[in-house]
């Protein structure tokens, strides 16, 4: 056979197999379900929902099953759960909860995000394949026109390039009234890759701005010139390590403004609850910088796949001038490079301690869409107008 031939050949196999899999998926539905309960019915499913996190688009802490169970369990006694399936799979989880609630000071009737103050990022959970992208958001908008007693549909605290853009569009092209409002950014540190971890965390030391590698290295000598100073890593979950920890972030400038974890007996055990979760996964790390056997500062670290996130740190006011946070992230800065991850997520808020150390900042955004009608006009002309205007006003 000539390879004139062959070429054609394997062109027409190539053209016939494309064809089939367009017809199959044509012939085939996205199906959506609404499932509409407390913990169960995250449970019920948390297995699937864990292998459609695990195909790598929403891996993150945030977005997976013991997440939602912590947190449904703690603040919330009915939620729904929006579920995409294609050939009895599912490839796509949105969790939504009814609220009545202010928007800058009016009272609405919103359909939401399960979400609140505790949650670190929100999107809609999804699969890997792209192609599947245009079906699964045409197949939740469809859904979510049919659930009643809505003004505003808002998702806070999303990654900016969120599939949700797609699903806005949708809805703007059917002359419902959208927007996208920014949020705090995420800063992340991107962490070099190769099989030497030793000469890569010395050479990711030394990219480090001079002055502060300098200004740290001072830090850690004055300290352990008043006592013995230890770095203890944890890799499981121990109630009075938590413990240990709200104790030490009541005790600081978050205590003082009610953000605690401890300030909220409801927010404390959503914690816990979490961290044990993520601790089975054996994916919790806590890091604890010690001064003659007290703990100074702590982090508490989750790694899913590739990736380390930095969920929570505090540190004892009383250490300030020897920097205690900045000492802790450097020394699981290079843990993290020795167990291969490739980034460290360190969530928002883009406060400057966290700045100094990022290679880039994550944007995120709140995304709206309002309800068609007279309302739902001017809730967006309230919200995109009146209150921007406001906010812009303000800062000059």
């Amino acid at each position: 056979m000539s390879s004139i031939t062959t070429f054609l050949k394997n062109n027409e196999q190539d053209f016939l197999f494309e064809k089939a899999t367009a017809e199959t998926r044509s012939n085939s539905v996205f199906q959506t379900e609404i499932l509409v309960g407390g913990v169960e019915i995250i449970e019920n499913f948390s297995g699937e929902w864990t292998s459609l996190c695990e195909e790598g688009a929403s891996n993150e802490p945030f977005l997976r099953p013991e997440w939602f169970s912590a947190f449904v369990k703690n603040f919330e006694s009915e939620i729904l759960l929006l579920t995409v399936r294609f050939g009895g799979k599912l490839r796509a989880v949105l969790p939504l909860v009814h609220k009545k609630e202010m928007l800058h000071g009016v009272p609405v009737r919103k359909l939401q995000a399960v979400f609140n103050l505790q949650t670190q990022r929100f999107d809609l959970i999804h699969g890997a394949d792209e192609s599947e992208r245009r079906e699964i958001i045409q197949a939740i908008w469809k859904e979510i026109k049919k659930q009643k007693d809505w003004q505003v549909l808002e998702f806070r605290l999303v990654k900016k390039d969120s599939w949700f853009n797609d699903l806005l569009e949708l809805a703007k092209s059917e002359n419902y009234k959208t927007g996208v409002w920014e949020m705090d950014s995420a800063p992340f540190i991107a962490l070099p890759q190769g099989d030497d971890k030793e000469k890569l965390t010395e050479e990711f030391s030394k990219g480090l701005k001079r002055h502060f590698r300098q200004e740290l290295r001072r830090r850690l000598k004055r300290l352990k010139e008043i006592g013995k100073v230890e770095f203890v890593t944890t890799r499981e979950y121990l109630p009075e390590l938590m413990q240990k920890y709200f104790d030490l972030e009541a005790r600081s400038w978050k205590g003082r403004g009610g953000t605690a974890a401890s300030c909220d007996k409801r927010a404390e055990k959503l914690h816990e609850d979490f961290a044990r979760a993520v601790a089975d996964k054996n994916a919790l790390s806590i890091y604890e910088l010690k001064l003659d056997g007290e703990t100074i500062a702590m982090s508490i670290n989750i790694k899913y796949a590739e990736k380390t996130v930095f969920w929570k740190t505090s540190f004892d006011e009383n250490y300030s001038r020897y920097s205690p946070g900045n000492l802790l992230i450097q020394h699981f800065l290079n843990d993290c490079i020795r167990n291969g991850s490739t980034e460290l997520d360190m969530l928002s808020p883009a406060t400057d301690y966290k700045k100094v150390w990022a290679t880039g900042e994550r944007e995120h955004a709140a995304f709206y869409v309002f309800q068609r009608g007279f309302i739902g006009i001017m809730l967006w002309h309230w919200k995109f107008n009146v209150i921007s205007y406001l906010r812009k006003f303000k800062k000059s």
